[in-house]
């Protein structure tokens, strides 16, 4: 455990971009001094919770899909009608009102906090949704319909990880029931892996799942913006890596990708240019039939560049998807996590 000067000190750009935040919205100025002071507390207090803890248990779907793995913080497991998935995320957004007493300061720091804490359940679920979808090609929602979870802190200590992740089982299926029928589970998949905390994995998977659903239901030239998305958030993982990719050709040729995921990926940029953002003025009845003997072949492509960043993000790590100390890797990440999770350009 660091000290209170040094946590204070590892503040520092936490307080920076929030500062940065505070100054574009329309918060009140005298409160300004109160936010960066409340960080400041937040960061010593974290320190102290090394051991509280949430257990959140989803019921994603409508379907009982034979998916069974466990890993260090997670759990996922049919119940009846449902896929369980169950998450272990740090416990940072209760119990504030002794520490940060001004109630405008407690609101925004508190649900920064509460959507860290869902960022990293969310994750977790990402990476079954994933797994859903490449051996059964379901594509549940990450809300789910129910949920169940348990509070670890002070007042109720937290056993060991297997230990709530067993207990948080036996308790859905309880809850939920077994699945009817004979359960094999799926075969294992790299994505029981692949690091779904780091932001642009977690945000090409949001669009690359938005991508199949649109293309479900035949609107192919919005699942084409959506399946670009997925590069442009690759592009931008890359980027941060030092990594140039002005074109998405580029994207894909230093994920290692084949010249035909290169062709597809650039024809998917110019359609998203030319007509699903920015549409031009010929041939606007003619799109769909354009794009859609093509979509397959994106939504192929789409897939292949997401798993390849998914397998490239091990070498080039910048978010710890396992740590030892939740309270240190929230102020190590805060800037990361700061402009995935809050509202900037828009009210909450």
């Amino acid at each position: 455990m660091i000290s209170d000067a040094q946590a204070r000190r590892r503040a520092a750009n936490a307080k920076q971009v929030v500062s940065a935040w505070f100054d574009s919205s329309d918060m009140e100025l005298r409160l300004r001094p109160k936010l960066l002071s409340g960080i400041e507390a937040i960061s010593i207090e974290v320190e102290k919770r090394s051991d509280w803890f949430e257990v959140n248990t989803v019921a994603l779907g409508q379907q009982a899909l034979p998916i069974l793995f466990s890993s260090p913080r997670m759990r996922a497991f049919p119940c009846q009608g449902a896929l369980a998935v169950t998450t272990i995320a740090p416990l940072w957004d209760v119990g504030l009102a002794a520490i940060i007493k001004d109630e405008e300061v407690k609101h925004v720091i508190n649900w920064f906090l509460h959507y860290a804490k869902q960022y990293v359940h969310r994750s977790g679920v990402a990476s079954v949704l994933m797994i859903a979808w490449e051996q059964h090609k379901a594509l549940p929602t990450i809300f789910g319909s129910s949920t169940l979870f348990h509070r670890y802190g002070p007042m109720r200590p937290m056993p060991d990880f297997d230990v709530a992740l067993q207990n948080a089982q036996s308790e859905a299926i309880a809850q939920w029931g077994n699945p009817t029928g004979a359960q094999s589970p799926s075969a294992w998949s790299k994505w029981t892996s692949r690091n779904t905390l780091d932001p642009f994995i977690h945000q090409a998977i949001s669009h690359f799942l938005r991508a199949q659903d649109l293309k479900s239901h035949d609107f192919n030239l919005e699942a084409f913006v959506a399946f670009d998305c997925v590069v442009q958030s690759i592009a931008s993982f890359l980027n941060v890596r030092g990594r140039s990719t002005k074109t998405r050709s580029d994207v894909c040729a230093e994920l290692g990708l084949s010249v035909e995921i290169r062709s597809i990926a650039d024809y998917a940029y110019f359609i998203r240019n030319n007509f699903g953002a920015h549409p031009k003025g010929w041939r606007w009845w003619d799109v769909a039939e354009m794009v859609n003997p093509d979509i397959e072949f994106m939504a192929l492509a789409a897939e292949e560049i997401l798993s390849a960043a998914g397998d490239f993000e091990a070498g080039s790590r910048k978010l710890d998807p396992n740590p030892s100390h939740w309270g240190q890797w929230l102020f190590d990440n805060f800037v990361v996590l700061w402009d995935a999770v809050w509202f900037r350009e828009i009210e909450p």
